[in-house]
């Protein structure tokens, strides 16, 4: 394993958390790139949902304010709106994952990304994500919470 990713084991499960992104409290992380930013959602997410079915991502050229909703992903156990971290115009989608939304699940920093985007005000906004290493603890707290329901 890269010295990129941060794991969390908790009983036989096993959390990642990049390295190279910045996370929103709601599961969704950004990640800088040479003419903007790509998001996805997290390991955390993907493994507590549960195998993806479906996902319907924003449209190219659509404005995303920081917290919209910016999709929608379904699962066997729920459906979840997935939100923007940041603010900007959507340059491009992953519409693989309309053929195989498994990707999802299998690769979620990798071959699972949801789109790219153009971000607003990268600066104020960023500041207000977490690190991989702030975002761990926020990780292991819904952790518990997951485990407790059960």
């Amino acid at each position: 394993m890269s010295d990129k990713f941060i794991e969390v084991v908790y009983d036989k499960f096993v959390f990642k958390a990049d390295s190279e992104c910045l996370y929103h409290k709601d599961e969704c992380w950004v990640r800088r790139e040479q003419k903007g930013v790509v998001v996805g959602i997290t390991d955390f997410l993907q493994k507590t949902s549960g195998d993806v079915a479906f996902v319907e991502l924003p449209e190219v050229g659509s404005h995303l304010s920081q917290k919209d909703a910016a999709g929608i992903m379904e699962t066997i156990k729920t459906t979840v709106t997935l939100l923007s971290p940041v603010s900007g115009d959507v340059t491009e989608i992953n519409s693989s994952l309309y053929n195989e939304p498994q990707l999802l699940n299998s690769d979620p920093f990798g071959a699972g990304w949801l789109f790219r985007m153009v971000p607003d005000d990268w600066e104020t906004e960023s500041a207000g994500l977490m690190n991989a290493e702030a975002y761990v603890p926020v990780m292991k707290q819904k952790i518990d919470q997951e485990l407790s329901k059960k």
